[in-house]
């Protein structure tokens, strides 16, 4: 990948972070150094129960000496904060809490972990579940403000903010964020990208980067869907909005597509995403 990389996707590079779950740390973590990348570590739950600590220390030593910025996204398969089974709810927060009990380590800017909420379950109960779900989201973010650093809540199958408005009015923390997946929005959604972020503009800290054409979650590169990133990126410059951008691309030539889309993108704009975002 090196090799095939230009100035132009280094300058789009070294604006954002990408994505990279734990488990292609070790394929991948060379490539990080000699670029300087900063990542998004992605965890699973079996990762944070198996793996020493000492593993985990070491590999954020490599990235701070080499200056990458470091974000964490947490565990989320089967989890569902809001869950009827106060076990389910249990296990819920313990594998966000494993998370955030790396902060110390990698010292990460933020954090991002799902809800656990899919309408097609849970939409009739949706205020009782958000009930539910306080006695995991109020600790952890107690821990947040603790550790400073804030605990990001991602969008996946909801169908519009009302869910991430609703958690936020009832934690009201500096340390409690919104992460915006276009991806997942463009996909699962019924309400327009701009209301997303025009309801959650507040509490928004990060996004999500990729793309598909509606139909399914697809992880393409920038321009190869459907989603109007000139009109997003529009939008939050005109609300003077400077989220952190992360690239989800899920193969490695589609990370090179990305950054080639994105510098497409930001140079018809006449400037670049860092030039305002800094």
């Amino acid at each position: 990948m090196v090799s095939n990389i230009t100035e132009d996707m280094l300058n789009v590079l070294r604006c954002v972070h990408v994505n990279v779950p734990w488990k292609l740390m070790p394929q991948y973590l060379p490539t990080i150094l000699e670029l300087g990348m900063n990542v998004e570590i992605g965890f699973e739950a079996e990762e944070l129960d198996r793996v020493p600590r000492s593993e985990f220390r070491d590999v954020a030593g490599e990235l701070h000496r080499r200056g990458c910025g470091i974000t964490f996204h947490g565990p989320f398969w089967d989890l569902s904060t809001g869950s009827v089974d106060r076990f389910v709810r249990h296990i819920s927060r313990l594998r966000i809490q494993q998370a955030l009990d790396l902060a110390d380590v990698f010292r990460p800017v933020q954090i991002v972990c799902h809800t656990g909420y899919d309408p097609r379950h849970h939409g009739g109960q949706w205020l009782s579940w958000i009930e539910r779900s306080m006695e995991v989201w109020e600790p952890l973010v107690c821990q947040a403000e603790r550790l400073k650093t804030p605990l990001l809540l991602e969008n996946v199958w909801e169908k519009n903010p009302d869910l991430h408005w609703e958690l936020f009015r009832r934690i009201d923390s500096t340390h409690f964020g919104f992460c915006l997946d276009v991806g997942h929005q463009n996909s699962f959604s019924e309400t327009p990208l701009a209301t997303w972020v025009t309801s959650l503009s507040d509490p928004l800290r990060e996004i999500h980067i990729h793309d598909n054409d509606g139909s399914c979650d697809a992880h393409l590169p920038v321009g190869k869907g459907s989603i109007n990133f000139d009109g997003l990126f529009s939008q939050l410059n005109q609300n003077g909005m400077k989220p952190l951008l992360t690239l989800e691309p899920h193969r490695e030539e589609h990370l090179m597509e990305t950054l080639e889309g994105l510098h497409r993108l930001w140079k018809a704009r006449e400037g670049d995403y860092c030039k305002w975002r800094s």
